[in-house]
């Protein structure tokens, strides 16, 4: 699976903003952010990895407006645990996760190859308040295929907050290692280890912005 999938995790990843939809279907809508990032890699994934500030502002500005970090924590500690969290426990960990997002991005940035993502489907619960978004990702590299992004609609925004390639969820991939560590070391274990993870990414970022 992460042969396959962390090539393409860029594509549709960063190809979302937060919006009401109002009239726009879901399709058109979310085909319109996939359209934008993939003029972004297009005309600068090899600047972006040299200057990984033009990332970062990209995510900030579009990935984290949609791509639900809170939710995806949530998904992948449980109702019970996320509960127990304060307001500030809460939020670090949020950040946390965040500099996690921008992190997995930089570093398979330079496995892009001119894969193109569209949508192909959308599939909503009975409520039409969650459901998958089905895009395919062509690569002149790679064979065609779909991954499935799992999205919720909070009032009138929609967000993102978990993807899946041939039924594998990436947050069932990754919650028994929060669900572990929280038991085991609580919210600061979980804080932590992201922050020790993500320190050699900030440090690169920071030295590229110095320069």
């Amino acid at each position: 699976m992460t042969y396959c999938v962390r090539p393409f995790i860029t594509v549709f990843l960063l190809c979302l903003s937060s919006a009401t939809l109002a009239d726009v279907s879901i399709s058109q809508y979310f085909g319109k952010k996939l359209n934008k990032i993939n003029s972004f890699l297009e005309q600068n994934h090899e600047k972006a990895h040299q200057e990984p500030k033009l990332l970062m502002d990209f995510v900030d500005s579009e990935l984290l407006q949609v791509w639900s970090a809170k939710n995806t924590l949530r998904a992948m500690l449980g109702s019970q645990r996320w509960s127990q969290l304060s307001k500030g426990d809460t939020q670090r960990l949020i950040l946390a996760y965040e500099d996690t997002i921008r992190r997995y991005l930089f570093e398979i940035l330079d496995q892009y190859q001119d894969q193109v993502a569209t949508v192909e489907d959308v599939r909503l619960n009975s409520k039409g308040n969650k459901g998958w978004l089905r895009v395919n990702l062509k690569s002149q590299s790679f064979p065609d295929f779909n991954i499935d992004l799992k999205i919720y609609k909070d009032v009138a925004q929609w967000s993102v907050y978990d993807f899946s390639f041939q039924g594998i969820s990436f947050v069932k991939m990754k919650r028994a290692f929060f669900r572990q560590t929280y038991d085991s070391k609580g919210v600061e274990g979980v804080i932590e280890i992201l922050n020790q993870k993500n320190q050699k990414f900030k440090q690169v970022v920071m030295e590229a912005s110095d320069e």
